[in-house]
């Protein structure tokens, strides 16, 4: 069998397939192409397999990347130019009995033409947040998600039937050293408070909460600040935001727009607190309980919403005046959330051992295009 993984997006989805396509390719009669649309990411994936002894033999394909997708590339016009790269590519991918990819989007490979490979999602990150393509899960033939929470999802959704569900745990753990699943605070320097906020428009905290937190961390002289912004943010973008970030840099206060620390969850690892809006990092903050403080300057109404899942577990800030003291007592407030974010934890990730998800995902992936009829939905991941 051959098969096909695809990454066109930037280099954070690596992290969460790297593991399973060297898992696949040691298996007999299997053969891995990955196909890599930004040569950065061809870094990071090599970087992955070195840190952690991944074996296995993978073929690295070559995609058309079109003039026009490369003057979007230019703009950071990234959504679009990812689907130019995809719709250039369709004759290359059908010679493959299966395309493995971690985005959504690939989902439009099925509207571009791609007809003979079964396709498969695995999921990238594990948050709460409701996206615009994920109408799109319905194109995939399987699809690999880390615990019951998003099973259940896609399944409430109609996104999904059983038969194409598979709970096998969280990849990205096995694409990390095993120093990242749980806290390493420094004995010489303050706590750390992760500030990760998310680029969704209407949704993100950093526009208006941006310099009130800065500001209530060097009134409060109790954490180091570590600012590490989703890297979407910077799409679209030609420095300004990047920009306004930098300005907050100070004595207490540290930046991180594109180090390999932002994808392999070392901030996670270092922070003693979470800070942040909605992006799903929270969840790999939260393999170990710690405190979390979430931003809400927009208002939204989020109680009850299973979009906000996250925010029930640590305050949530409404007002920029309100953030000093939601830092200053998220330490002693942490007991109200603790059992909360143990249960949801294992929701999102279920309840099996955090390394191995990609040896379960190889394996379920090999089953499914065997055609073993012993897999029959969530019940044969599980």
């Amino acid at each position: 069998m051959k098969i096909a993984f695809l990454y066109v997006a930037e280099p954070y989805q690596c992290y969460h397939v790297a593991a399973v396509s060297s898992a696949l390719s040691q298996m007999p009669d299997i053969s891995v192409t990955e196909f890599v649309s930004f040569p950065e990411t061809a870094q990071h994936l090599d970087q992955i397999r070195r840190a952690n002894g991944l074996a296995g033999t993978i073929r690295r394909g070559t995609l058309r990347i079109p003039a026009r997708a490369q003057i979007l590339r230019r703009l950071r016009r990234l959504d679009t130019e990812r689907e130019i790269v995809m719709r250039a590519n369709i004759d290359q991918l059908e010679q493959y009995d299966a395309v493995v990819a971690t985005e959504y989007s690939a989902g439009l490979l099925r509207e571009m033409g791609l007809r003979r490979p079964a396709l498969i999602l695995i999921q990238h990150g594990a948050g709460d947040r409701e996206v615009n393509d994920e109408h799109l899960i319905r194109q995939f033939d399987l699809s690999l998600v880390s615990g019951p929470k998003i099973a259940e999802s896609f399944l409430a959704k109609k996104l999904a039937t059983a038969a194409q569900t598979r709970i096998i745990g969280y990849p990205k753990f096995d694409a990390v050293g095993a120093e990242r699943l749980a806290p390493r605070e420094s004995a010489d320097r303050k706590p750390v408070a992760l500030y990760n906020p998310h680029y969704k428009k209407g949704l993100s905290s950093y526009g208006k909460c941006l310099e009130p937190l800065v500001d209530a961390v060097n009134q409060l002289d109790h954490y180091e600040l570590l600012i590490a912004p989703h890297i979407k943010i910077f799409h679209k973008d030609f420095g300004r935001r990047r920009r306004q970030f930098q300005k907050m840099v100070g004595s207490r206060v540290r930046l991180d727009t594109a180090s390999a620390s932002m994808l392999d969850m070392t901030h996670t690892a270092s922070a003693s607190l979470y800070i942040g809006d909605v992006s799903s990092q929270v969840y790999e903050f939260l393999i170990t309980p710690r405190p979390c403080v979430f931003l809400n300057p927009h208002g939204v109404a989020w109680r009850g919403n299973p979009h906000f899942r996250h925010w029930t577990l640590g305050d949530v800030v409404d007002r920029a005046e309100d953030i000093l003291p939601a830092l200053a007592q998220a330490q002693s407030r942490h007991e109200f959330y603790r059992s909360r974010q143990e249960k949801v934890i294992r929701e999102t990730f279920g309840t099996q051992p955090k390394r191995g998800a990609s040896k379960r995902a190889a394996q379920t992936i090999r089953d499914f295009l065997r055609g073993d009829p012993a897999l029959k939905g969530l019940s044969a991941a599980a």
